[in-house]
């Protein structure tokens, strides 16, 4: 069972930007599933340096975590 490492994010009111460690990345993809109450949100972001990371929240996006 892989582990999930908490990440100091934060999602954007506009939902296009996130901020990792005060570093601005795009969400490039966001996709949501959602089974008996429960939501699974996905973000695949990227920054300017073209590092691409996706990050998942299981909270409505309060907080984050990656495996």
């Amino acid at each position: 069972m892989k582990t999930r490492t908490k990440v100091n994010a934060e999602l954007e009111t506009n939902e296009n930007f996130m901020t990792i460690d005060e570093v601005l990345y795009s969400v490039v993809e966001h996709r949501t599933f959602d089974d008996f109450g429960v939501t699974l949100e996905s973000f695949k972001v990227v920054n300017f340096e073209g590092r691409t990371r996706v990050l998942h929240s299981d909270d409505d996006a309060l907080t984050f975590w990656e495996d």
